[in-house]
């Protein structure tokens, strides 16, 4: 396991994750820097202490994906609602497929006009792309989708 595709494939979000690399803020990094491979987190670009440190390419880079892959729930955006019921149909859609989700509402244009917000956890973004095409869904597509 030595790509980002493999922390992908293990349900972790994306943008929380750069590989042999330190390029961004606010990201979890496996990176050789002058010496051992290290797991650090970068905060506003600058790296913080290792977490983890080794020789070893095997033991840094499985460090590193159990890290980014088990210490984190990893959110994945799979409906964004004006409508709460369209918001509730597809949670009742993904608990027909046996697919866990939770829901959020955020101001948009201001608390008189929220959004509503599914998510799924993890691996079970693999589910919902087996049921959906295309994500995340939103009030256009209830007729289609839904």
């Amino acid at each position: 396991m030595n790509s980002s595709s493999d922390c992908w494939q293990r349900g972790a979000v994306p943008l929380i994750f750069a590989l042999v690399m330190m390029d961004g803020s606010d990201v979890f990094c496996l990176a050789q820097q002058d010496g051992p491979l290290r797991v650090f987190s970068t905060e506003r670009g600058k790296a913080d202490a290792p977490i983890f440190e080794s020789t070893n390419e095997v033991e840094a880079c499985e460090s590193y994906f159990n890290y980014v892959t088990t210490k984190f729930r990893h959110n994945h955006l799979v409906g964004y609602y004006a409508s709460e019921q369209n918001a509730i149909a597809l949670e009742l859609q993904l608990t027909q497929n046996g697919i866990q989700s939770h829901r959020d509402k955020i101001p948009y244009g201001g608390w008189s006009a929220p959004r509503y917000r599914v998510f799924v956890v993890g691996k079970d973004i693999f589910k919902a792309r087996a049921v959906w095409d295309e994500l995340p869904l939103n009030d256009c597509c209830v007729e289609r989708k839904i």
